[in-house]
């Protein structure tokens, strides 16, 4: 599995709705302009092969037809990717017949005027944004050199054929209406496509001012939704000192604080795909594990509405594979999301099936079941672009970015797969895709035992961090878990507490503090005390870049907050496990 898009390097077609979306996406369309400079070539050299025939010139219109056919040839390998770079082919190829022209013709027959043409068509086969003039200069100087070359030779050696003072007299005449019908072609089509490519800037600037504006428009409701929701809900416990009301109330708080999490969440994942810097990390792991624990954060919420929720997995499915798990949960949790959102009765079902396997890798269909309240066609291509969601006059309460599938679809298409909606409005929905999974190569016959219970019992944790809400709140989650936690409230508190005692499972660096940052913090106690795993606690932004930097600091992993108290477990189990062997 690839980091991969889906672009020219694979031969993938862009559809018209993505190419706004798609940071490769050419405007100016380069490989397209090259191909019809080529044919136009083409076209030219096959006249001149037939114009110099029907006067006599055979070696000529044989030479010609020669250079054609080469011609062909490399157009016809470049369509099937056997080399690279065409447009320097084709300039090598034209300069190359010019030059062997005039060696049989003389420079008296004017084969030197088809350089103009060649030189006029450089702008419009080379993306000068991408290659900052280099690209183009090499062509000029392939050009200004082969020019100097067939005025030298047309001058100074004797060409290979006969020709009458009529013949020189008719190709002379053909040749500069030729080139010069081809100049002003050319020069034209660059003003055309010059036109079109600032037209198509101007839509493409005002797209992203509107994309912008419905951005802030849909964050400021999606964002101060669940935030009214919050602040009232204080309020309301100032009021109300019921133990049950509270407990409504604190329900209450944890689902739009989720809400706001998923949201924020899902505009950093999108920003990551438009800045075409997330990637699939695959890691091995049990498919049939994950498939019957995905549903599992969703299954309080589902049967709160009388919703049904099933999981079907099919045979062949119990292996060790290499997948990245954090996005196959995510698509999954945004389906789900989606799913809950739109269903009022009837069952939600998830469903793996192995569609074919060899002996390394396996194709598996996932798909999610809903009988909610459909899509209708003419709806369901629009479903999968950002910020739009589908309106049903039953179900005024709907709320979102419209981000979910959108980021589902992107996420597939990193995997080389795509999410298929089959849908009828009122009758439900499916959405399924295919993945093709490597089976994992089994190196040990040891597996990390993470503990059956969901504790940290008898593990040390030294929390460093200078917030003290964010330092409350990380400590109570820990001490809930049983774990035995020590604080400090900057990195040379931390080393402090290390210097005394450093009997330590796990240490939670912040990154950000003051007296002594984590970045500072991270390398004295990778120094002094290596063994430890040191994970970074952080709520900046962390990408794959960053993410890398962070490893090769000499952090083990990443906790970003706000967190989640199972992800604090999970990551945290991750680095205090102990190895069991395998009977």
């Amino acid at each position: 599995m690839t980091n991969n898009t889906g672009t020219d390097k694979y031969h993938k077609p862009i559809k018209d709705d993505d190419k706004h979306l798609n940071p490769l996406y050419d405007m100016k369309e380069v490989p397209k302009r090259t191909y019809q400079l080529g044919i136009a070539a083409l076209v030219i050299g096959m006249g001149l092969s037939f114009y110099d025939a029907s006067i006599g010139l055979y070696v000529s219109s044989f030479l010609i037809a020669c250079f054609c056919f080469a011609m062909l040839m490399f157009i016809l390998l470049k369509y099937n990717d056997a080399i690279e770079n065409l447009p320097i082919t084709i300039i090598i190829l034209i300069c190359g017949m010019i030059i062997s022209a005039t060696l049989f013709e003389g420079l008296e027959t004017d084969q030197y005027l088809y350089f103009f043409p060649i030189l006029v068509a450089v702008p419009i086969i080379v993306n000068l944004k991408q290659t900052r003039y280099r690209e183009s200069l090499t062509y000029i100087a392939i050009i200004l050199f082969s020019f100097c070359i067939t005025v030298i030779a047309g001058r100074y050696i004797n060409h290979l054929e006969d020709l009458t003072v009529a013949q020189v007299s008719k190709l002379a005449f053909f040749n500069r209406i030729v080139a010069i019908s081809a100049t002003i072609l050319f020069a034209v089509a660059y003003i055309f496509f010059e036109e079109k490519y600032i037209h198509e800037l101007t839509e493409q600037s005002q797209r992203v001012v509107d994309s912008r504006t419905r951005f802030l428009a849909t964050m400021g409701h999606e964002l101060r939704t669940p935030l009214n929701g919050i602040i009232g809900v204080i309020n309301l416990l100032k009021q109300d000192h019921s133990i049950e009301q509270q407990d409504e109330y604190i329900q209450v708080l944890k689902y739009c604080s989720d809400h706001m999490l998923q949201q924020i969440n899902n505009i950093l994942d999108f920003n990551k795909i438009e800045a075409n810097k997330l990637e699939i990390h695959p890691v091995s792991l049990n498919l049939e594990q994950l498939m019957q624990n995905v549903s599992m954060p969703f299954t309080s919420l589902y049967q709160e509405k009388g919703i049904a929720l099933t999981t079907e997995i099919g045979p062949g499915l119990d292996a060790f594979v290499m997948v990245d798990d954090l996005r196959l949960i995510q698509i999954f949790n945004n389906l789900f999301s989606n799913a809950l959102k739109f269903t009022e009765k009837g069952y939600v079902k998830l469903k793996a099936t192995m569609k074919s396997s060899n002996e390394t890798a396996i194709v598996v269909n996932f798909s999610i079941e809903d009988t909610g309240i459909g899509i209708a066609e003419e709806d369901q291509k629009q479903i999968f672009k950002g910020f739009w969601q589908v309106y049903d006059g039953n179900a005024k309460t709907l709320h979102g970015t419209g981000l979910g599938l959108n980021i589902c679809m992107r996420l597939l298409n990193l995997m080389n797969s795509s999410l298929n909606l089959t849908s009828e409005k009122g009758k439900g929905s499916t959405f399924s895709f295919d993945l093709k999974l490597n089976y994992a190569q089994q190196k040990s016959n040891s597996v990390t035992d993470t503990g059956s219970e969901d504790n940290l019992t008898g593990t040390r944790i030294l929390l460093t961090e200078d917030n003290q809400i964010n330092m409350m709140v990380a400590k109570k989650v820990l001490i809930n878990y049983k774990a035995t936690v020590s604080s400090a409230f900057n990195g040379k508190e931390a080393l402090d507490t290390l210097e005394k005692d450093a009997a330590y499972d796990v240490i939670l660096l912040d990154l950000e503090m003051p007296v002594m940052n984590g970045y500072v913090a991270i390398y004295e106690m990778k120094k002094m005390y290596p063994k430890i795993p040191v994970i970074a606690f952080t709520a900046s932004m962390v990408d794959q870049e960053m993410l890398t930097n962070l490893v090769a600091s000499g952090f083990s992993d990443c906790i970003t907050k706000p967190f989640q108290p199972h992800q604090l477990l999970s990551i945290i189990k991750k680095y205090v496990a102990k190895p069991v062997t395998v009977q």
